[in-house]
């Protein structure tokens, strides 16, 4: 796992190696552009035409240590632009620089438009050392204007850091610059793992340019990014149907018959031996025909046995508040998906917080949106990254339940506010019926282990595993196909 820090923590590890650590900060700017251009170096022929953007600031300064080494190296179709009139000590020394190697500069506040827009849209590559770490609020004027044209050009486009226009508590409906590739220094920062903002910062890679070690370790961090795969104990050989666990379903409807049977073949795959099915009595006949190796089953208020755990929600449809309630108090250990977020969302609307035991949620970011207002209200702040994963870490302390919020990320966070993300960046995912895929593999998990926290985890690896899987061997698929790779999946988390 890698720490995920805020950028504004990392702006002040920065002051802390220049005073504590005594490193100038003119040595931690070259080490930082150096680095940052030993990556992009192999992306680079030496015909592209290179545009640098370079800001008043450290960001800026890093963006013209980067053109120096270009430059160095044989790089010379450069030009720099220059923006801002505030400009930092390292930044202004290395301004000067630039200027005794002769690169050609302009000054974008003193530059026509319409130059400023050709340069852009002629360039190969654009590096972007506009604004770092240290932005509060949302780009405007010049400046927007620039990332405006940098995004509407052909150019591939190289950040230094993080993208600018992006910030810990800068809104997400304001511009910010798309990146094909991120050097972000020290650590990763938590508002390039966003749902919204992940996409836009390309290939991202890590590089210390010289923070001590003793000062990376006081960096705060309550946001994981797992590298790792999954990893699950073997069965033991004499397991059998009962042992391997026992999962009710909760599902399907007229309209959506087939969500409850991904699920139930998303449970056996993940190595539960025993799944019941309760459906609706006009789809009982069509849900026992289709699924032979499940027990289906009409609910009728009946008292339920004891299962390992219940899925509840696939394929549900509208109008479950009074049965999920009915559910509830059970007090069984339960995965709610899809529909049964959305009649838990209305139940919270409603003011009603009923009873429950060990539960895990798995929205997608729209029903996310909705349980946030049942639960908060309109008024719920998500527009910054670090308003989203506040409101994560406090709605799961609120519902004493564990989430899985599924977009091209995956973000875990149980009550104790303890978050992991996973880059799925696998698009392939992105196919009807791939939620309720992920919902059978955690309920299976829960229903083995009782530990809602490796349900999650493991389930949210072994689902994106699945995945990697299908896409390698078909590229796009639907749900069907991604099962055939679960059990494959399951098999390789075994240790």
């Amino acid at each position: 796992m890698k720490s995920l820090a805020r950028a504004s923590d990392i702006t002040k590890l920065d002051e802390k190696a220049q005073h504590v650590a005594m490193i100038p900060s003119l040595c931690l700017m070259e080490s930082a552009g150096l680095q940052a251009y030993q990556i992009w170096k192999p992306r680079l022929s030496k015909t592209d035409r290179l545009v640098f953007l370079c800001g008043p600031g450290n960001n800026g300064g890093d963006a013209l240590v980067v053109s120096r080494y270009a430059f160095g190296d044989g790089f010379t179709n450069q030009l720099l632009i220059y923006t801002g009139t505030r400009i930092s000590d390292s930044c202004t020394r290395h301004r000067s620089i630039a200027q005794a190697y002769g690169i050609t500069s302009l000054e974008a506040e003193e530059t026509d438009f319409d130059r400023l827009f050709s340069e852009l849209h002629n360039a190969a590559w654009i590096v972007d050392g506009l604004m770092g770490t240290g932005l509060r609020g949302p780009l405007q004027g010049l400046t927007a204007s620039l990332v405006e044209t940098v995004n509407r050009s052909k150019a591939r486009v190289f950040s230094i850091d993080v993208p600018s226009g992006l910030g810990d508590d800068v809104p997400l409906d304001g511009i910010m610059i798309k990146a094909d590739l991120t050097v972000t220094m020290g650590l990763q920062k938590r508002c390039m793992f966003h749902p919204a903002t992940r996409s836009k910062c390309g290939t991202v890679v890590c590089v210390n340019p010289s923070f001590p070690p003793f000062l990376l370790e006081q960096v705060p961090s309550d946001i994981l990014l797992c590298d790792r795969k999954a990893s699950l104990s073997k069965l033991a050989l004499d397991e059998y149907k009962n042992s391997r666990a026992h999962v009710g379903i909760f599902g399907g409807s007229v309209s959506y018959t087939g969500a409850a049977r991904l699920s139930a073949k998303a449970c056996f795959a993940a190595r539960a031996g025993l799944v019941s099915l309760y459906c609706d009595p006009d789809v009982y006949s069509l849900a026992a025909c289709e699924s032979p190796s499940v027990m289906v089953k009409i609910y009728e208020g009946q008292s339920l046995p004891s299962y390992g755990a219940l899925l509840v929600g696939p394929g549900w449809g509208k109008g479950r508040e009074a049965l999920l309630s009915k559910l509830f108090a059970t007090g069984q250990g339960m995965v709610l998906d899809a529909d049964g977020i959305r009649a838990y969302a209305s139940l919270l609307a409603r003011g009603q917080r009923p009873e429950h035991g060990p539960l895990v949620l798995t929205p997608h970011v729209g029903e996310l949106g909705a349980l946030l207002e049942g639960l908060f209200g309109k008024e719920q702040d998500i527009q910054s990254p670090n308003a989203f994963f506040a409101s994560l870490q406090k709605a799961a302390s609120e519902l004493h339940a564990t989430l899985i919020v599924k977009s091209s990320l995956v973000h875990i966070v149980d009550e104790t506010g303890r978050m992991v993300v996973i880059e799925g960046n696998n698009p392939s995912l992105g196919v009807a019926g791939s939620g309720d895929v992920l919902g059978g593999i955690v309920a299976s998990l829960l229903a083995k282990y009782q530990n809602r926290w490796l349900a999650s985890l493991e389930g949210a690896l072994i689902h994106q595993e699945a995945g990697r899987l299908a896409q390698q061997a078909y590229g796009y698929y639907d749900s069907e196909t991604l099962l055939a790779f679960l059990g494959k999946a399951v098999q390789e988390a075994e240790v």
